[in-house]
């Protein structure tokens, strides 16, 4: 064999292997690390693998910048988080004040914030009707940089659609958020399948565009235990995908009164796991919640004692005839606002009814 033919046939044999290696790479999910230059590879760098030795990975690590806490240490910078609670608790009022505060860039409400501008946030809206959003927010004034998505009646959707929609409106509108509520529209959360498959596209969407997604999601949990990771649908596969999530519960006794528990925390500690944080929701100013204290999760789940419950309703009211308005009350009583004005309304009944 002459040294064109072997030259040609190992150039030939070199491109056969190209061609298997794209055809691989396009068969497998798109790797999330890109080496930026071509220099910053080592000699045993793959196609699949960066390789670094531990001390330059800390090195490297050191000098990135920290992600910021955008809502508390509940939502943070370029993460993957699952809000869930059961029905008629306020999730979708507690996501959406989330969505209002980053495009305003404020941290107000006993809850804080590392941003000092507001961010374009995009609300996928699946729950709410026109009716339902101008009852809770008449009177708000949200910034411009809060972008509402809703699905008109009748439209019918497939969740690839969704998503390339998604994409396509994130980057023309610029968005460092999206917020989806609630996921239970683009699959069934029974199913640890069908919520993988999604979980893992929201993961793609956010490593490629470089954006925070919170995912809103439903719990059956009726039960007076605390809440667990496991208290999510498919929580076994789907909370070793997501990187945070974290649950709104129902005070005992007390119909504006929740609280708020982190399940999980990649970024840091989880700091309001036990005891929780304890928030109170207002309709002043719009519908949301207002921090209020801290408190071990299984003594708000505790009912009420009868006889101590009609003894908060007589100083209630006693003080209420004193010419103190509700909030004083709360201040003295530490009885929730909401509270103090549904035992108010309670014992007018009970005077009238005389």
């Amino acid at each position: 064999m002459s040294n064109l033919s072997y030259q040609a046939k190992e150039a030939q044999g070199v491109m056969d292997l190209h061609s298997i290696e794209n055809s691989v790479m396009t068969k497998m999910e798109k790797p999330r690390y890109t080496l930026k230059r071509m220099e910053e590879k080592s000699g045993n760098d793959t196609p699949f693998f960066k390789v670094r030795t531990a001390n330059t990975r800390l090195e490297e690590s050191i000098r990135m910048e920290k992600p910021r806490r955008l809502f508390d240490c509940f939502v943070v910078e370029g993460e993957v988080t699952v809000l869930f609670a059961p029905t008629n608790v306020g999730k979708s009022v507690l996501a959406l004040q989330i969505a209002d505060a980053i495009s305003r860039g404020t941290s107000e409400y006993g809850f804080e914030s590392e941003l000092t501008s507001g961010e374009n946030v995009g609300y996928v809206d699946l729950e709410n009707t026109d009716q339902q959003f101008a009852g809770r927010y008449s009177g708000h004034q949200f910034s411009d940089k809060l972008k509402i998505l809703e699905v008109p009646t009748g439209v019918e959707y497939t969740s690839e659609q969704l998503l390339s929609f998604l994409k396509s409106f994130i980057i023309a509108e610029k968005c460092k958020m999206i917020v989806y509520d609630n996921i239970s529209f683009m699959c069934n959360l029974q199913s640890a399948k069908e919520a993988m498959a999604i979980i893992k596209a929201l993961r793609e969407l956010r490593d490629e565009l470089g954006i925070t997604i919170l995912v809103v999601a439903h719990t059956n949990k009726k039960n007076n235990k605390p809440m667990t990771i496991n208290d999510l649908a498919g929580s076994a596969k789907v909370g070793n995908l997501i990187d945070a999530a974290f649950a709104l519960g129902r005070v005992e006794g007390d119909t504006g009164l929740r609280y708020i528990k982190q399940l999980k925390a990649r970024s840091g500690e989880k700091i309001y796991e036990d005891p929780v944080m304890v928030v109170e929701m207002v309709k002043e100013n719009g519908l949301h919640f207002e921090y209020r204290d801290t408190d071990i999760e299984q003594n708000l789940l505790k009912k009420p004692d009868e006889d101590d419950e009609e003894m908060v309703y007589h100083q209630v009211w006693h003080l209420h005839k004193q010419g103190l308005s509700c909030r004083m009350i709360e201040s003295e009583l530490g009885v929730s606002k909401s509270k103090v004005n549904n035992i108010v309304n309670a014992m007018k009944k009970r005077e009238e009814s005389k």
